[in-house]
Formats: C-alpha cells, structure tokens, sequence
C-alpha cells in the first residue's frame, strides 16, 4: 500500500485559483482504493481543517513546512508524550514556536529590517492582493504556531545571505511559491519519515512513500520519499531533486501535473506484486485520465 505525501499550492491546488480540477476525481478514487493521501503544507491547521473537508481527505496532515503534524484520534497511532491536542485531533511538534523565531529575526542586525514583511504583520487587505485569498482564508493563512512566513523585497543575493545568518543561529529557510519561510526544527522532510515510520509501524507494513511537490521548499520532502514527483509550475522553474531514480517530472502543469504523475507512478507500482491487487483494477481510469 503506497503512501502519498503532497504539497497542495501549485502541486494538488492551482497556483493562482486553489482549485483541485482533475486531481479531484483522482483523489476521490485514491480514498475509495483506501490508498492514504497526507498533506504536506506550508498552509496552517487552521487553513488545513476546511480544504481537508472539501478534498474529502480524513487523516492527518502535516502543516507550516513540516514543523507540526496533525493525526486524527481515531486512526489508532500511538499518540507521543506531551503532545497537544484539539477537535478529535492531537499535534506532534517538530519545530520550536513562532514566538521563539520571531525573536531571533528581531535580534538580527538592523539593515535586513527593511528586506522582508512578515505574513503575520500584514493588513488583510494585504494578505488577499498578494495570495488572492478571500478575507476569512487570508486570517486562517495568519495563524501560525511554529514558522514565519515572510514576503521577500530584498534581492536573491540578499536572500542568500539571509539564509546564511539565520543557519547561523540553526534556524533554515525556505522558498514556497510567493513566499520565504523560517523553521526552527522540523521541514517537509523530516515530518513525513517521522510520519510514515508511524503509519508503517502501526498501519501499513511495507508501505512505499510518494512524495509529490513544485517548489524549494517540497525539496527535502522530494529526496526522502521511495518516489517523487515534481510538478511543474507556471510561475517559477521546478526543484532538482538529488536522486537518480524513482523520479518522475510532469509534463503538464498545477494538478494536471499531479494527475499525470501519480498516474505514472501508480503504474509503476502496479508492477510489484505486492501493491498490484490495490492498484491493478483502476490502471484503465488512470490511464484515461493521463490521456
């Protein structure tokens, strides 16, 4: 039973729309096979329960670029100590507080004040002009517990030695679709092996990755999955995964991309004996709806 790991903006959800388009039918037929579609998402918890409920996606997600994961309390994992808990679900943190990295922006030098805007601190007018997010999704975009997210004004040069400052004080950055995203502890990476070593555990012996993503910042989710998937974006050039193989780059862009690539990977994994009986029945609908 394949595991499949994907990040939502530009990838599972248009860039500039956030619809699903045909990635939605494909996604209906994955929860129907019970083959688990995880989430993994700059996005907020916040911003995560309702796009969950319209996806029809019910288990956990893993949220801010990996430094939070929320599981369902019915899906049977063993719940950590001192994990938080709310609404049917608990939190197993990976990254420190946003309180804590605010704080450590605030004690870099002055001249890099002027380079960034944080999301956090923007009006809501402001937050809808540069997501196109709606009033009511641009304040969930805002609640955030473990990373900030900031709107680059700087140059790329600049945003180099930004990156290397805050490596400095053991803190990374990374680069979404629009924006710039500081973590302290945790990344996509990390939360999906510690995710998908649960799930294996307790829930899927044997269970292949597949790690589906279109900017830097699904990078290490890309590298550390059995299979990746880069989807091409129309609004800035695909990651460069460091792997040889079990890679596949779609030709098409946003969730048509998607479509085409889990299709292909589906495919492939339909050749190995033991996922065969999962996937072999539906290699015609996929097939139709790459074509």
């Amino acid at each position: 039973m394949p595991v499949i790991y994907t990040d939502l903006d530009g990838t599972l959800l248009d860039h500039d729309t956030y619809d699903p388009g045909p990635a939605r039918a494909v996604l209906a037929d994955l929860m129907r096979l019970g083959i688990p579609v995880v989430p993994c998402t700059s996005k907020t918890r916040a911003e995560m329960l309702p796009i969950c409920r319209d996806l029809g996606i019910g288990g956990p997600f893993i949220v801010e670029n990996g430094t939070a994961i929320w599981v369902p309390d019915q899906w049977g994992l063993v719940r950590p100590p001192g994990t938080g808990a709310d609404a049917g679900y608990w939190c197993h943190v990976m990254g420190k507080s946003r309180g804590f990295i605010r704080g450590a922006l605030a004690g870099l030098s002055v001249e890099w004040a002027n380079r960034f805007h944080s999301l956090c601190d923007m009006s809501l007018r402001q937050v809808c002009a540069v997501t196109g997010l709606s009033p009511v999704e641009a304040r969930a975009a805002q609640a955030r517990h473990h990373s900030e997210t900031l709107l680059w004004l700087g140059s790329a040069a600049d945003r180099a030695s930004f990156s290397d400052a805050l490596r400095q004080l053991n803190m990374q950055v990374v680069q979404g679709g629009r924006f710039l995203h500081v973590l302290a502890g945790g990344g996509k990476g990390e939360a999906m092996k510690w995710l998908h070593g649960a799930l294996s555990q307790r829930l899927y012996p044997g269970a292949a990755s597949v790690a589906a993503g279109d900017a830097d910042n699904d990078l290490e989710l890309l590298e550390a999955a059995d299979h990746a998937l880069v989807v091409r974006s129309p609004a800035h050039e695909p990651p460069c995964p460091e792997r040889d193989s079990n890679l596949y780059i779609s030709q098409a862009t946003g969730p048509a991309g998607w479509v085409e690539g889990i299709h292909k990977i589906m495919e492939e994994l339909a050749k190995e004996s033991r996922y065969g009986r999962f996937l072999s029945e539906r290699h015609d609908y996929y097939a139709a709806q790459s074509g």
